[in-house]
């Protein structure tokens, strides 16, 4: 009985948790008339839908009350560690060679370099095989109905996976994927899978979950349209001397400044960057040592695809490791670790 006393004291939430359907929110009903008036939904068929879905409310409790609670940023040592492994380099250079022709078709077209495409759909999904088990519309519902500091945004994605199953026939309530609503193999947020997947196999429908050419080319596509810069390198290691470390972001550093001018400031740029090229300068998070790099345009695309530094690190390292590991699938390796 005690116990019981003092968990309900210090943890009320736990007691008076309240179960309520999807349909049954003020802000389901309000973004159901929105859906209705803005896309001629029917009120009664996501009435239905929303109603499927049954969520735990929490009490709200207050910011004082919560214990405080200093975010940590893991090092890149531990991302990459995670993130870059043997077993995922050797599992890329497979898929590579299973899929080669439809690599080559999306490089011919898009501009994209093969290993830059299969390293994405290794970090992602480890090549499809880990594409969450999140049921999406419970996930962006949550994510946009609560006190989450980006409903808004989530809002929006959830306006879109809407139009997205309503456009490609598939049941709303069937579809899993991250704990953030990101799908299929490529991991597209809906509303980048509206605009940026495309039906690469042409067999009359877009399919980033089961279609390994669809996946291929709408990451291509991506990244065109983010206007990767054909033969581009991604990024140098370099060292600096203390007082030029208030030219180095730790946050996406978009490169505006030429080599030429970081020269003038007496910054070591690599020999291998010409001087017009535009760099920016970062700094990866590390617990026990400084770690900076030299970063060209094409880095910068890759965290358009991942606001994360660390991600576009982990996409660099391990292209460069698919090329290596098995040479004739990249003869002309064009990018710099």
């Amino acid at each position: 009985m005690k116990k019981i006393v003092f968990l309900i004291l210090i943890f009320p939430s736990l007691v008076f948790a309240e179960i309520v359907k999807g349909n049954e929110l003020r802000f389901t009903q309000e973004f159901i008339k929105e859906m209705v008036n803005k896309h001629q939904f029917k009120a009664n068929e996501l009435n239905f839908i929303f109603g499927q879905i049954s969520l735990e409310i929490l009490p709200a409790v207050e910011k004082s009350a919560l214990p405080k609670r200093k975010k940590k940023i893991m090092s890149w040592d531990k991302y990459k560690s995670l993130f870059i492994t043997d077993e995922r380099i050797k599992s890329g250079v497979t898929f590579w060679k299973q899929n080669i022709k439809l690599l080559e078709k999306a490089e011919k077209k898009f501009n994209i370099p093969s290993e830059i495409i299969v390293a994405i759909l290794g970090i992602e999904t480890n090549y499809g095989k880990n594409q969450g088990e999140h049921p999406t519309l419970e996930t962006l519902l949550i994510k946009a109905s609560g006190n989450n500091r980006r409903k808004k945004f989530y809002k929006k994605e959830l306006e879109s996976f809407l139009l997205l199953v309503r456009d490609n026939n598939i049941p709303p309530l069937s579809v899993k994927g991250s704990h953030a609503g990101a799908l299929g193999m490529s991991q597209f947020i809906s509303s980048s899978y509206r605009h940026y997947a495309v039906d690469f196999d042409e067999d009359g429908k877009i399919d980033l979950f089961s279609s390994n050419a669809d996946a291929i080319g709408s990451i291509a596509n991506y990244f065109d349209k983010h206007q990767w810069h054909d033969g581009g390198e991604l990024s140098y290691p370099i060292e600096l001397n203390q007082k030029h470390f208030r030219y180095v972001k730790s946050s996406i550093n978009k490169p505006v400044k030429t080599a030429q001018y970081w020269k003038s400031k007496g910054i070591p740029i690599s020999i291998k960057i010409d001087d017009s090229t535009k760099i920016a300068l970062i700094q990866l998070p590390q617990d026990n040592h400084i770690d900076m790099r030299q970063t060209l345009w094409n880095f910068y695309v890759l965290t358009r695809y991942n606001h994360d530094n660390r991600y576009a690190m982990s996409i660099n390292s391990t292209s460069l490791g698919l090329a290596v590991s098995d040479p004739s699938l990249r003869k002309n390796h064009r990018h710099a670790g």
